[in-house]
């Protein structure tokens, strides 16, 4: 048998043990292709790089006789697909009017009469002014398609005393050649939805006795619920950490309020939601870890997990309902002070939206399971209650404190600039951080409030599509919740 007919061998034979599970890889690998293939039609339809098209503008300077214009290949029509980098008469307006007879480069135009009433977009770096008020039509981040056309005007402004004359090109648009691009989208991601559900439905019909594994895992769930909800530990963390949220709600609610020329300034409710996520995240995987630190190690010492393990119960069942438990434990009171905290917020400040609201709740559950799980295989692998502590307290620090340093680190090592000021608000530095993001619990609960918080799934968050979020969202509890399953399976046949 030579190496290759070998590989095969093993790879054949791990795919056929993983047969329960067997649906739902493959619709993972689905849903990636038709994402794939997503990302392939918008390629092959619209612009996809409309910023290299407005950094190639060309202003020819020539005394008073100044010249704006475009690459000549652009062409005199274009669909754009992109992302509102500002809302709606951003950067036209200054609260809520401009002065006339002043050029802006950046915006390749002068202001004039004639912009009352009208929109100045950014779309991923394109500037296009639309003759209407866009005003609560679209918002930041929207995932747009628009049909630009170039027009040119010869117009006239005060530069330091001598008059200029300007003749420009620039692209403007109607109301009616813009459109979300999720009315095209959420075909996409209606499918992927469905093959995902239906690929988990296929392998949950495979699990042997579901009905009475399910029962177990209920009855282990209760268990562990009973223990740890009444246990002096998670009494003295859930009063700390909702005194936390209730304070931090209360804190970011009055801020909506405050100076807008302050660093600490809120600018609405639902970026104040999104903050109160992080604090959320901040205090409840403490909780986590404390909940979870002596679940598998106190058990090992009394030799009741032994006797557990000589009940015809699957393992799966076992670590899912230990999992299950423990999330209730933090999640109950996690919930109380998710609740307290909202109300306060909205006493001292705005109400976020609906949808937001209902997103923070659910996806912090998501996130408390996904950190138990996390915890849990430090559990099973570790050989003492103190080596748990300690690689919990590890993940704590990496992932709520550390997280941003590394962040400016690699950002630092490709090139950007993290002492300049407002580096933050640099469209490179947010694609890093956001991607970076995907790997860290915390800032994947935050991204996917913000994107639930919008009314479509055609949101772009610093380069991070909706999809991609929802997907992060799902496949990082199923992970840990894996991983742990396959330590514990090792050590019981170890």
């Amino acid at each position: 048998m030579n190496l290759k007919q070998k590989y095969h061998l093993i790879t054949n034979k791990r795919w056929n043990n993983k047969g329960t599970w067997q649906p739902l890889v493959i619709s993972i690998v689905l849903i990636i292709s038709l994402a794939i293939i997503h990302k392939a039609y918008w390629v092959s339809t619209t612009e996809t790089n409309p910023e290299e098209v407005w950094e190639n503008k060309k202003l020819i300077k020539n005394g008073n006789n100044w010249t704006l214009t475009f690459d000549e290949d652009v062409g005199d029509s274009i669909t754009f697909k992109g992302i509102l980098r500002t809302a709606p008469k951003f950067e036209v307006y200054k609260n809520d009017t401009f002065v006339p007879g002043k050029f802006s480069e950046g915006e390749g135009l002068i202001y004039s009469e004639d912009l009352y009433g009208k929109t100045m977009l950014n779309v991923s770096g394109m500037r296009i002014l639309v003759n209407d008020d866009l005003s609560e039509k679209f918002f930041v981040s929207e995932i747009i398609t628009i049909k630009a056309t170039l027009a040119s005007n010869i117009s006239t402004f005060d530069n330091n005393g001598e008059i200029v004359s300007l003749e420009r090109e620039g692209w403007v648009a109607d109301t009616d050649d813009i459109s979300l691009s999720s009315t095209k989208d959420n075909y996409f991601f209606s499918t992927e939805l469905l093959i995902l559900f239906g690929g988990l439905f296929l392998s949950l019909k495979r699990v042997e006795k579901l009905k009475e594994q399910t029962n177990l895992i209920w009855h282990l769930a209760k268990f562990e619920l009973k223990q740890g909800i009444k246990s002096p530990r998670m009494i003295v963390l859930g009063v700390i950490f909702t005194l936390f949220i209730i304070g931090m709600g209360w804190l970011l609610g009055d801020l909506q309020n405050g100076d807008p020329e302050s660093a600490f300034f809120v600018q609405n409710a639902n970026g104040a939601l999104q903050q109160l996520c992080f604090f959320v995240f901040f205090v409840v995987s403490l909780a986590a870890i404390g909940v979870s630190v002596d679940s598998f190690h106190k058990e090992r010492q009394s030799n009741t997990l032994n006797i557990l393990l000589a009940k015809p119960i699957n393992r799966e069942t076992i670590v899912i309902g230990k999992a299950l438990g423990l999330s209730l434990v933090v999640g109950i009171p996690a919930l109380v002070a998710q609740i307290l905290g909202l109300m306060f917020m909205i006493n001292a400040g705005e109400t976020p939206a609906t949808s937001g609201i209902i997103a923070f709740i659910l996806c912090g559950q998501i996130m408390i399971f996904t950190l138990v799980c996390f915890q849990l295989c430090f559990a099973i692998s570790a050989r003492s209650g103190t080596d748990v502590v300690m690689y919990g307290l590890g993940m704590w620090l990496l992932f709520a404190v550390v997280w941003n340093l590394l962040i400016y680190a690699i950002s630092f090592a490709l090139g950007i600039d993290v002492t300049a000021e407002d580096f933050e608000n640099d469209p490179k530095f947010q694609s890093i951080a956001s991607h970076m993001g995907m790997l860290n619990p915390g800032y994947v609960y935050q991204f996917s409030v913000g994107l639930l918080t919008h009314r479509t799934l055609a949101i772009d968050l610093e380069g991070i599509p909706g999809w991609l979020i929802l997907l992060a969202l799902a496949l990082w509890p199923i992970t840990c919740l894996r991983t742990a399953t396959k330590l514990f399976k090792k050590e019981v046949k170890g």
